[in-house]
């Protein structure tokens, strides 16, 4: 279903105070630090919506925004992406998506409805992947590639493994777990308990096609070769730029801009919990640029610095210095401008000295005109930094009136004038702007949103539900009726066994003309086994026949029970209604010792029928030779007496001498040559006999 992706290496450089990778484990340097690594949206197509955490409203969603902690997308005819650390989630039409949480245990999504194509790059130690559904979760810590569709009509959710990566693990609640190993699909439907039913893959639609052009696109990326793979929008830089490898800075990318332009000058600024303050560009390339590195002219071009491909890179709102006490007019305004190669960059949000070297020494590349310090906090805690030259405080400064910073206007239209005297001595400080008392939304929604504003409920991947929400208090999941069969989802072929609750699940066959809640015939009852079905034996095989013999078809096997054409009977021997009854066949005397043969069985005469079964015509039994009793198989069968009368003993097993001969022999039995004298021949025979030798007179 998706191609196989570049592998991503990840060497983590140690180096005195200024150690550590942003996915550290359970640390009081963590737990004080930002989040780690960044998320944000991309490539968005049509009417996509944006609701912030801790607010019931809705706002256009932009590309580049910067997404956090329970943020939620949705999407209405369109489709987009949100990248969170090394997590890409692709969603389509109708898709409502949360980032539910982004901490250093790793990354949460949540998928309510709809659709997404989910890639993921892998975590370190003590880090994982979670992505909750209605019906269960996800869990994964390495790369991995899957499909999870949500129809909420149908109380189901379908995932689909990718052929080229390993198993994932399914969580529901009840202790539900699954095992969906590669190239398989699977669907859910219910809570507790939950109803599993392996399908067959879909294939291909538009969401996969589009959303593996992009991956296909990132595993090929030239500038792959000089930024590192973690670093959100690398691989939008190809389309849009020039790499020059060597320089004095090192490698170094030019961005195809027209003529006056320069870095963080077209945009808007929003406010983002616990990072302040943060740049969204208006350059669909801007995610790596102005979050990460450093900016520089070249022979008056504008050219884009990476930090070292080696080192994982660390995210920040802005890579920018903003001037203190600036004023024009007598107003006080909002002055900021790039930092240069090899400059010092000073958060404006909370922060450890740890994350201080951190952030540098991954932003700023030993070069020959650049040298990477061990430390940077005795630097950045400098208030008057007079003596540092900062080199683009004269050729890219940007400032706004501050009430135009604060309400997120696009600082491209509203720029003023500075001279540059005036930050010739900068003071470093923070964004000269009052927060706003509430999340920021930029633009209504140009299309009313389809979902309710209310949190989705989830399953996590701890079985529980919880409100798609950072910090909601999960709950236990009730125990519900067994879910019925899911809904057939459409172009979706269901496979294999179905269960409930990892037990096989009972499929009742289908009887229409049943009344609604009759019991379906040949199903036991609960707690006894199922009734055995007789076996009726093969009929045997015929015996090649000698050439043009005269004989008599086979009897019928009367020690089977009767077929109801036979003998059929209503309940107490009562035929149904529609049924004549056949008169029962009159009894046979028994047959004298000179019983002649019937004459129809010379050779050359037709067969005679059978009168005691009209329903079946054909041949009548041969009588047996004159010599030979009635057989056994002569007399009334055992179990079918008459109506309305006793049934008799069984008979007696004959003895060897009276053994009856088998059908299959009698069948292939061939008739004497010379016929039997009948009783008139045998008279005539008698008086030419006492002719030839009258008898004798008594004496």
């Amino acid at each position: 279903m998706y191609d196989q992706f570049l592998s991503l290496s990840r060497t983590l450089l140690i180096a005195g105070t200024c150690a550590g990778v942003a996915f550290a484990s359970n640390t009081l340097q963590a737990q004080n630090d930002p989040p780690p690594g960044s998320a944000r949206l991309a490539h968005l197509q049509g009417n996509v919506s944006f609701q912030p955490d801790g607010s019931d409203s809705w706002g256009e969603a932009d590309n580049n925004m910067p997404v956090g902690s329970g943020d939620r997308v949705y999407t209405d005819q369109g489709r987009g992406e949100l990248q969170a650390a090394q997590v890409r989630a692709y969603f389509g039409p109708g898709a409502d998506l949360t980032l539910v949480n982004l901490n250093y245990q790793g990354v949460e999504l949540g998928l309510a409805q709809g659709s997404a194509n989910i890639f993921n790059d892998g975590f370190g130690s003590g880090q994982e992947l979670s992505v909750q559904t209605p019906n269960g979760a996800i869990t994964i810590a390495g790369r991995a590639a899957f499909r999870i569709d949500v129809y909420p009509d149908e109380q189901s959710t379908v995932i689909t493994n990718a052929r080229d990566f390993g198993g994932i693990l399914l969580n529901g609640a009840g202790g539900y777990q699954f095992t969906l190993r590669p190239g398989e699909s699977v669907q859910l439907t219910g809570t507790n308990p939950v109803y599993t039913q392996p399908l067959e893959p879909a294939p291909m639609d538009g969401l996969a096609r589009w959303s593996t052009d992009f991956e296909v696109a990132r595993r090929n990326s030239i500038s792959a070769r000089y930024v590192s793979a973690e670093m959100e929008g690398y691989d939008e830089l190809d389309n849009n730029g020039d790499w020059q490898p060597e320089s004095d800075y090192g490698p170094i990318w030019f961005p195809r801009v027209e003529a006056g332009w320069a870095p963080y000058h077209n945009g808007h600024w929003v406010n983002r919990p616990f990072y302040g303050w943060t740049w969204v560009a208006d350059e669909p390339w801007g995610a790596a640029p102005f979050h990460y590195g450093r900016w520089v002219q070249v022979r008056g071009r504008w050219g884009w610095i990476p930090g070292p491909r080696e080192q994982h890179p660390v995210w920040s709102p802005a890579q920018v210095v903003f001037a203190a006490g600036v004023h024009i007019g007598g107003a006080g305004v909002s002055v900021w401008f790039p930092l240069g190669p090899g400059e010092a960059y000073k958060p404006w949000y909370p922060c450890t000295p740890q994350y201080i070297d951190r952030v540098n020494v991954t932003n700023i590349r030993e070069s020959r005109v650049v040298h990477v310090q061990k430390t940077y906090v005795n630097v950045v805690n400098v208030t008057n930094v007079t003596n540092v030259t900062y080199v683009n405080r004269t050729t890219a400064v940007t400032a706004v009136r501050q009430q135009d910073f604060a309400a997120g206007r696009s600082v491209k239209t509203i720029a003023i004038k500075v001279d540059p005297h005036q930050v010739e001595h900068v003071q470093v400080g923070h964004p000269d702007a009052p927060a706003p008392s509430r999340p920021m939304i930029q633009r209504p929604v140009t299309k009313p949103v389809a979902v309710q504003a209310a949190r989705p409920v989830l399953i996590n991947h701890q079985g529980q539900q919880a409100a798609a929400a950072p910090n909601a208090k999960p709950v236990a999941v009730p125990v519900k009726a067994a879910p019925p069969a899911p809904k057939p989802i459409p172009g979706r072929a269901p496979i294999g066994t179905p269960t409930i609750a990892g037990k096989p699940a009972p499929v009742a066959p289908v009887n229409p003309a049943a009344p609604k809640g009759a019991p379906l015939p040949n199903t036991p009852a609960a707690g006894r086994p199922a009734p055995v079905t007789p076996v009726t034996p093969p009929a045997p095989k015929a015996t090649p026949q000698p050439a043009n013999p005269v004989q008599a078809k086979p009897v019928p096997n009367r020690l089977q029970p009767p077929t109801p054409v036979e003998r059929p009977a209503g309940p107490s021997g009562v035929p149904p209604a529609g049924v004549k009854p056949i008169p029962p066949a009159p009894a046979q005397p028994p047959t004298p010792k000179t019983a002649p043969q019937p004459p129809n069985l010379r050779p050359g005469h037709p067969e005679p029928t059978n009168p005691s079964n009209p329903s079946n015509p054909g041949p009548a039994k041969p009588v047996p030779p004159r010599s030979l009793p009635p057989t056994p198989e002569e007399r009334p069968l055992p179990n079918h007496p008459p109506a309305n009368q006793p049934a008799p003993r069984p008979p007696v097993p004959p003895t060897p001498r009276t053994q009856p001969v088998p059908p299959e022999a009698r069948s292939t039995r061939q008739l004497p040559e010379k016929p039997v004298p009948s009783v008139k021949d045998n008279k005539k025979n008698d008086k030419k006999d006492d002719k030839k030798n009258p008898p004798k007179k008594p004496e």
